[in-house]
């Protein structure tokens, strides 16, 4: 099987198999200039059959040599991997090259936390007697109250809410259905939102829960704005994005001493170990409020100080 007749069944197959149109995107980007520099370097074979692991270590050299991150570097890999599993199903070659290459090593930053302080003034900047001053409000009410994901948020309808068992159903990532709890203060956020929706809605049949200002359903990059301006001089966490909500809500919870199995179930991981980083996040706070409030520690702060 030739290279642009694979690539163009694998994109098909992207959107068939459910998958966001960002990681389509960003995925086929990646096959696309994967196969872009074995043509700048006349490598390309005539099927994927003939492809190997040394034309993706190839690849991944090139990359380096043109400054593109680890993480982004990667990504590309992962994306490569996809499309060579894909055409094993298909029987278009026998082995998948791609996952016979070392990823680079990534270090993993701690996630950006808010202070319970700080969600609080930023609730309380909003200006509450617009509209879109509510959506927000109720937005981020929702966010740091369940610790949804920015997608899963702007997907939800404005039926969507159990509001009898306090809950909704959300599809997360892989398609996999969850039930997200909220608190009575996301309730009331978005009872007053729903109040003056009608205010925002361009179209009245529209059933997207959250509107943006121009009366169209709200999508992320907006909403990352919003919150990037809300955040703006309030904190100093390096990521002002909708998701330090819900990496704010999870650190919260288990400093508080949630289980942490149960935080990995609200925040719907797959795996245990994705919730894990949350802990280095508490034990750093941990650490930094014994050393500052504790008086034995004071004194050893201050002697190593010296």
């Amino acid at each position: 099987m030739n290279a642009t007749t694979a690539f163009e069944q694998f994109a098909q197959w992207l959107a068939a198999a459910g998958y966001r149109a960002h990681t389509q995107r960003r995925y086929c980007d990646a096959v696309t200039e994967f196969f872009s520099y074995l043509q700048q370097q006349e490598k390309l074979p005539p099927s994927v059959d003939a492809l190997t692991s040394n034309h993706v270590r190839g690849f991944m050299a090139y990359l380096y040599e043109h400054r593109n991150a680890k993480r982004t570097i990667a990504t590309k890999v992962s994306a490569l991997r996809t499309f060579f599993q894909f055409c094993r199903r298909q029987g278009w070659c026998e082995h998948n090259p791609a996952s016979m290459v070392a990823m680079p090593k990534l270090e993993k930053p701690l996630p950006s936390v808010l202070r319970v302080s700080e969600v609080e003034i930023a609730l309380e900047r909003i200006d509450r007697s617009t509209p879109w001053g509510l959506c927000l409000a109720a937005l981020i009410e929702l966010l740091y109250g369940s610790g949804m994901r920015i997608s899963e948020a702007l997907s939800l309808k404005i039926d969507s809410i159990e509001r009898s068992s306090l809950s909704v159903r959300v599809i997360g990532k892989g398609g996999k259905e969850r039930v997200v709890l909220l608190t009575r203060r996301a309730l009331e956020a978005i009872d007053a939102y729903l109040a003056r929706r009608a205010e925002l809605v361009a179209n009245k049949f529209e059933q997207a829960l959250f509107i943006a200002p121009r009366g169209k359903p709200l999508r992320p990059a907006q909403a990352w704005r919003a919150i990037r301006k809300l955040l703006t001089g309030l904190t100093d966490v390096p990521r002002r994005s909708p998701h330090v909500f819900r990496h704010s809500f999870a650190t919260h919870l288990l400093d508080r001493g949630a289980d942490l199995h149960a935080v990995s179930q609200l925040l719907g991981h797959a795996s245990l170990r994705t919730t894990q980083i949350y802990t280095h996040v508490s034990i750093e706070r941990l650490v930094a409020a014994y050393k500052q409030a504790h008086p034995r520690a004071g004194a050893e702060n201050r002697k190593d100080a010296q």
